[in-house]
This record gives structure tokens, C-alpha cells and sequence, in this order.
């Protein structure tokens, strides 16, 4: 018996051993499964956390690098980099008080948030940089619950200027734990280092607490270590959990996934009470204990099969990123990737799985990026840069942001790396283009010959000014920019800042000042102003011209002009004078000549008569050169309005002067399509045609009846209209003398007239802004051209004339 009692005994206490074991061996399994779980959402999270925080240490960067940064470009420079994540709801800019002074939403601009404890907290944290994540927040602009990241802004002096902060959608978060739940794990949580609950698992319940400081979390776990597994009460539901955790090592962010110790022992309790059944007969003892070391390894496989299932998981998860993530040995060998790095890289997996990817690195590249790898420790497992790659596929240049991480195992050997890569090229591509627009502006405004300056209305300071208003101010740039534009302008403050208003509210662009120069020199100039904002402010960008010069030509000119004004006052008197004075001593000679004539007709011989008859023909010869002459004169100085003119209705009511068309007049007028509309004084117009067709008449050939047609064509943005005829024709020796005055081709027995009729045609044109030929063939016929401005390329035509008159 006691032998049977000691077999029995060392039997129970052999079993007793081995349940125990069992028991461990299951919380072992469960901790496993928790930890790497835990691991995967702290990777991702690491990895968004980064992305997001670059995009706000690129943001502060913009923003110190410029003090005068402009909105636009800072919110353009947000929405270009933030497009790369999809949890991200807008970004704004804190000022040192606590006002939103640029927002990516509009309607949050202005938002005083210096009653929040995350601005307390950052203005307070004595210069500190660092990345806040502040618990779930209501937006009192969006109406929405958001997750705040936000980074410290600091001046020069190193003192708090504010911050700028990206919002986070809460869902995100919850997505990223749902990857983890299954029927192993029943609870998964998310939260800053504060205790803050950013997301948990199952969901949040009116009555759930938002804080997990108090728990045994923050309270003895992160204490001791940043990672680890632990069996305590929960702070949700108050049971006896065991949980896994991760604080990120450069975020203020802690995961955790958990199971209860209950259904972590689920199994075990179930075999524990099989074995204590099976234990009260002796003869079952052996079966029952092979039956739980079979069960023991059926559970084993299931805690592998479930670390299968989460490595599964984690694969799931980065396939599913646009980033080029891959895993290699420290020879470079690819032993995992995911499948936006194969298509990048333009080759199907097999073929790449294997291979050294160092080997598709340009040569030049390769020693820098070994040297990289090589300075990585287990103190220091991370490296990060930005390269310009080129595609595989198709050689075209991407810019990556590449960011290693080193592997090591517990004895510091080095296991491998892990690479992930974010394409940045449209990133950087906004970063050159706002670059370029800064180089633009600098030689536009600054390398620009005008005069430019840049005030604030406000103020009136001027805030800009370039080289050529230095040259021109006799101050340096920087002492311009000290001054307000009252210190230069001549004119009362008051007057100079309603002048601003006024261009301001875009009342007026134009401007006529006197400026004070440095050495006290006052110039006249004239101002191109107009207004724009930047960053929330209003400005005024000005040309300022130099006129002073040109005002005293322009007085010059008015005294130039005020003095042909008398001079034409004094022509217009000469002209009463010769048509009134002038003529009336050749009228007494030709009537008393020819009352001579009369008185002594019986006593003179024919010679005598004949020399009285000369001397009557050339006192009226006299009379009529005087009258050409005042004609000529008054060409361009008659007192009609220049406006639009029918040359057609010209052409008819000229052709009727001369009586063409009736019964007493032989030639014959014909008419090629419809003259155009043109610019000028309507009478002078008709005086041309009646002289052109008058010569045609005059000048008829003696065995034929006088034809004459007009016609005209368009000839750029000119119309040409001709005058011809079929009469004598004209030497081309003659063409430039017959537009001469006084210069005739025949006698005066011939072909009577002054010989200045095709002088004033050509004065009447001139004055028109054209210009006439003429094209002729002795016996042949003459054709007169004038070439008149055309009013427009779509000018109306005049009414239609008959085809023959």
C-alpha cells in the first residue's frame, strides 16, 4: 500500500507537475499571441505616426525658414503632402496666443484655442520639441471628433511661437485595431502617453472610462519598461486580463492587446478537470496523461497556427501600403517585400525573391548606401534619407524617402534590415515649383529696372522695395524699408492714407505725387498701384515713373501749342485779308480795264484790243491762283468734326457737283462694288472726288467720250479706292511734278485751271492719314490710287450707288 500509496503519490504529484506546466505553457502561448499582435499595430503606427510628423517638421521648416512665408504657400505646401495620408483631416497653424492663424479649412481660421490643455501643455513645456497626441476632441468649427498631433513652433530666441498641428481621424485608429481582433483576443486599446484612450475594442460605451492613467498600465508596467506582458485587473470591465504592450519609442503613443486570463486558460481548465476525473481510477491514469500531452501539443500547434495567422495578418497589412517596404539580409538579399516594391522594381516576385537589391543601385550610389547600413547599431538601429532613384521599369527619376531599420538579436548580432520607401516626388516637385515662384518674385520685384515698392496701408510702412527704388530714393533697401511712404511723399499724412484707402477698396490704380529724394530733390512722378493679400494682410504693390521730365516737355508742348494757336489765329486773318483785301484791287482792274475796252472799241486797233483782253485774262487768272491758294490753306482746317464717312455718299454727292449723269454732261460713270466707310471730315472728301473726277473730265481724250470708274479694294489694314479714267494719260516722267503746285503739263490755251487741284488732293489725303498715287500710260488712260486707314478689318461698307450714272 505505501508502495501503491508512493506510485500513487508520485503518480498525482507527476500530473500535478504537469498541469501546472500546462497552465504555464498556455499563458505562454496567449503572451505570445499578444505580443506579436501588439507588435504589428505598434509597427504601423510607428510607421503613420512618422509620416505625419515629417509632414509637421516640414511645415515648421517652410514657416522658419520665412518669416514673410505666405498663406497660400503654406497651405498649398499642407494639402500637396498631406494627400499621402488618407487619416488625415486638415492642418492648421497656431500662433503664440493660441489663435489659428492658417488653416487647410477656411472657417477655422481665427479659432482662439488657448483654453485647450494640449496649447497649455506645449507653451508650457519649457522649450521642449516634441510631438503631442491629444486625446478624442470635439471641433467646435467642424462639429467632428479629431485626434490632434501637434509640434511646438519656437523664434529664434528659442521662445514659444505657437505650434502647428495636423487632425487625425479617430477611425483610423479603431480600423487599425480591428486588423488584430479575433476570437483569441478580446481587447485592444490605443492611447498617448497621458492614459488618454485615442481608440479601443471592442467599441466605447456611454459609461467606459476615456483614461487607462490610473490603471496598472501607466501605473507599475511603463514604469519599469517601454514593452511587456502583464496579468492584472483591467480599468474596462474590471477582470483579470493578461495584456501586451508597446510604447513607441519616438511617439507619445502606447498599444496594447490583451485576452483574459479566463479564456486564456480556458483549455487548460478543462484538461485540468479531465485529469481530476481521470485521476480516481489508477487504471486510466497513463491514458489520461497521454491523452494531455496530446492535447498540450494540439495546443501548441494552435498557438503556432495562431502566430501564422498574425504574421498572415502583418503581411496583409503591408501589402496594402503604396510605400515600398522589403526585408533583406546584411548582404543585401531580398528575403521580403511587399507588391507596391515589386511593381516598382517592374518584376514579378519569384524573380526578385532572392536577389541582392543593391545590384539595381547605380554604381556611384552604392558606397554611400553601404556606408549608411554599416553605421547602424543596436543604440542607434534607424537611418533615414531622401534620394533621387531611378525607376527599374522605365528609368524615370523618383524621389524616395527611405527609412531603414536594423535587426538585431538578443546578443546585439546583426539579423537583417527593413526598409520602407515613400515616393515624395510630387512633394518635392510643389517644394522646386514654390522655390521657383520665390525666385520669380525675386526677379520680378527685385531685379526689375521699375521703380517697385511694397507698403502696408495699415501702417504705411513700406515692407519691400527693390534695387531700382534704392537708385532712385538715394536711400539704401533697408533704410527704405525703415520708413513710412509719408516720409517721402510731399503730401498731408491724412491725404497720403486716403489715397491708400482709395486703392485699397480698388477705387482707383493711378496716382500723381511729388516724392522727396534723400538728397531733398522733389520729383514729380505718377504711381501704378494695386492690392493684394498674403498671409491674412493687406498690401499695396506700387511702380513708381519719374515724370518730372516728361511734365516739363508737356509744359514746353502747351506753350508750343498755345503759340500755333495764334499763329493760325493770325493765318486765319491772312486768309480774310487775301480773299477780301487781296481780290478787290483785281476786281477795280479788270472792271476799269474792261470799261476801257468798251469806251475806246472804235478807236483801238486789233492789237490793242487784243492786249486789253490779256490784261482782263490774266487779272482773272490772278483771282483764281488766289483762290487756290485759300483752298489749299483750308485744307485740314476745317471746322466740321472728323467722324465716320460713306465715301460712296462722298463719291455721288461729288459726281452731282459736277453734273454727271445729266443730259449736258457726256461722260460716263461707273461704279466697281461698294466703297467703304472711313474716317475723316465728309466735305474735304467730297472736295477730293470732285477733283479727281473733275481732271478726268478735263482731261478726256479728244476721239472718244470720258469713262470714268471707281472702285476699290482692301489691302491690310488698309482701302484702297481708285479714280480712272480712258482720257490722254500721263507721262511717268510727270507722276511725281502733277502733285506739285502751279506745275502744269499744257498750256493754259490747252486745258484751262490753276495747276493746283491735284495739290490739294494730295493735302486732303495726307491730312487723312493716307497716301495717292497715280498709275497712268500715255493716250491710254490715267488711274489715281488713295489709300485711306481702314476704321477696322470688319469696317462697315456704304450703301450701294448705282452701277452708271
Amino acid at each position: 500500500m505505501i508502495l501503491s500509496l508512493l506510485v500513487v503519490i508520485s503518480i498525482w504529484v507527476a500530473v500535478g507537475l504537469l498541469v501546472w506546466r500546462e497552465r504555464a505553457e498556455s499563458l505562454r502561448t496567449s503572451a505570445l499571441l499578444t505580443a506579436s499582435l501588439t507588435r504589428v499595430v505598434a509597427e504601423r503606427m510607428d510607421r503613420t505616426l512618422f509620416g505625419i510628423d515629417r509632414l509637421l517638421k516640414d511645415s515648421i521648416t517652410l514657416l522658419q525658414a520665412r518669416e514673410d512665408v505666405h498663406r497660400d504657400i503654406l497651405i498649398n505646401q499642407m494639402r500637396v503632402r498631406s494627400a499621402d495620408f488618407t487619416e488625415l483631416r486638415n492642418m492648421f497653424m497656431l500662433d503664440a496666443g493660441g489663435v489659428v492663424r492658417i488653416s487647410t479649412i477656411a472657417s477655422l481660421e481665427g479659432a482662439d484655442l488657448s483654453h485647450r490643455s494640449y496649447f497649455q501643455d506645449l507653451r508650457t513645456g519649457g522649450g521642449q520639441d516634441r510631438l503631442i497626441i491629444t486625446s478624442p476632441l470635439l471641433s467646435t468649427a467642424t462639429g467632428r471628433v479629431g485626434i490632434l498631433a501637434l509640434r511646438p513652433l519656437f523664434d529664434r530666441s528659442g521662445a514659444f511661437d505657437g505650434a502647428v498641428a495636423a487632425v487625425l481621424n479617430p477611425e483610423f485608429f479603431t480600423d487599425m485595431l480591428g486588423g488584430v481582433m479575433s476570437t483569441e483576443v478580446d481587447r485592444s486599446v490605443i492611447a498617448n502617453l497621458n492614459g488618454d484612450v485615442l481608440a479601443r475594442l471592442p467599441g466605447q460605451s456611454s459609461d467606459a472610462v476615456a483614461s487607462i492613467r490610473t490603471g496598472p498600465l501607466f501605473s507599475e508596467q511603463l514604469p519599469r519598461s517601454r514593452s511587456g506582458t502583464f496579468i492584472a485587473e483591467s480599468a474596462f470591465d474590471g477582470k483579470k486580463r493578461m495584456a501586451s504592450y508597446i510604447a513607441l519609442e519616438r511617439y507619445p503613443v502606447v498599444v496594447s492587446v490583451g485576452v483574459t486570463v479566463e479564456a486564456a486558460l480556458r483549455r487548460w481548465t478543462f484538461n485540468a478537470l479531465v485529469i481530476a476525473v481521470a485521476g480516481a481510477a489508477f487504471t486510466l491514469l497513463v491514458a489520461m496523461i497521454a491523452t494531455l500531452l496530446d492535447r498540450r501539443d494540439r495546443a501548441q500547434s494552435r498557438a503556432a497556427a495562431a502566430l501564422i495567422a498574425s504574421e498572415e495578418r502583418y503581411r496583409t497589412l503591408v501589402e496594402g501600403q503604396k510605400d515600398l517596404i522589403h526585408r533583406y539580409l546584411p548582404d543585401t538579399t531580398l528575403v521580403a517585400f511587399n507588391q507596391a516594391y515589386a511593381d516598382f522594381h517592374g518584376q514579378p516576385r519569384a524573380v526578385l525573391m532572392g536577389k541582392k537589391w543593391l545590384d539595381v543601385v547605380p554604381e556611384p550610389m552604392r558606397a554611400d548606401i553601404l556606408a549608411a547600413l554599416a553605421e547602424m547599431t543596436p543604440s542607434s538601429p534607424t537611418h533615414e534619407d531622401l534620394r533621387k532613384v531611378p525607376r527599374p521599369g522605365d528609368g524615370v527619376e523618383r524621389w524616395i524617402e527611405w527609412r531603414t531599420t536594423a535587426e538585431f538579436d538578443e546578443i546585439g548580432m546583426l539579423l537583417g534590415f527593413q526598409t520602407i520607401g515613400r515616393d515624395v516626388t510630387d512633394a518635392h516637385a510643389a517644394e522646386q515649383a514654390n522655390a521657383e515662384r520665390e525666385e520669380i518674385y525675386r526677379q520680378i520685384f527685385h531685379h526689375n529696372p521699375a521703380v517697385k515698392l511694397l507698403v502696408d496701408p495699415a501702417t504705411g510702412m513700406i515692407v519691400d522695395a527693390n534695387e531700382s527704388a534704392a537708385l532712385f530714393y538715394g536711400y539704401p533697401v533697408e533704410m527704405l524699408k525703415s520708413l513710412r511712404i509719408t516720409d517721402i511723399n510731399i503730401l498731408p499724412p491724412q491725404q497720403v492714407r486716403e489715397e491708400m484707402a482709395a486703392v485699397e477698396r480698388e477705387e482707383r490704380m493711378f496716382l500723381r505725387f511729388k516724392h522727396r529724394l534723400a538728397s531733398g530733390e522733389i520729383r514729380d512722378v505718377e504711381v501704378y498701384s494695386s492690392p493684394f493679400h498674403a498671409g491674412g494682410r493687406p498690401y499695396l504693390s506700387s511702380i513708381v515713373v519719374d515724370v518730372t521730365e516728361r511734365n516739363r516737355f508737356e509744359a514746353e508742348l502747351a506753350a508750343r501749342s498755345a503759340e500755333l494757336a495764334r499763329s493760325n489765329a493770325e493765318l486765319e486773318q491772312f486768309a480774310y485779308v487775301a480773299s477780301h483785301d487781296l481780290r478787290q484791287p483785281l476786281r477795280m482792274v479788270s472792271s476799269y480795264v474792261t470799261l476801257l475796252g468798251r469806251s475806246l472799241a472804235d478807236r483801238l486797233n486789233p492789237d490793242e484790243s487784243e492786249f486789253i483782253g490779256f490784261a482782263v485774262a490774266g487779272v482773272k487768272r490772278m483771282d483764281a491762283l488766289i483762290l487756290a491758294l485759300l483752298e489749299y490753306s483750308r485744307v485740314g482746317r476745317a471746322n466740321e468734326d472728323r467722324g465716320i464717312v460713306d465715301l460712296g455718299e462722298a463719291m455721288v454727292e461729288a459726281a452731282a457737283n459736277l453734273g454727271l449723269g445729266s443730259q449736258d454732261v457726256e461722260a460716263r460713270l461707273e461704279v466697281e462694288g461698294t466703297l467703304p466707310m472711313v474716317m475723316g471730315v465728309r466735305g474735304e472728301l467730297v472736295r477730293l472726288f470732285q477733283n479727281l473726277l473733275g481732271n478726268a473730265i478735263k482731261y478726256r481724250h479728244p476721239d472718244r467720250a470720258p469713262l470714268i470708274r471707281v472702285g476699290c479694294r482692301q489691302d491690310g489694314g488698309e482701302w484702297v479706292v481708285w479714280v480712272e479714267d480712258n482720257g490722254i494719260g500721263i507721262d511717268s516722267k510727270y507722276f511725281d511734278r502733277i502733285f506739285m503746285m502751279f506745275q502744269r503739263l499744257h498750256a493754259e490755251t490747252e486745258y484751262e485751271g490753276t495747276g493746283i487741284g491735284l495739290s490739294i488732293c494730295q493735302k486732303i489725303v495726307r491730312t487723312h492719314g493716307g497716301r495717292i498715287w497715280v498709275e497712268s500710260e500715255p493716250v491710254q488712260g490715267s488711274r489715281f490710287m488713295v489709300a485711306f486707314p481702314a476704321v477696322d478689318r470688319t469696317a462697315g461698307l456704304s450703301k450701294p450707288v448705282p452701277a452708271s450714272v
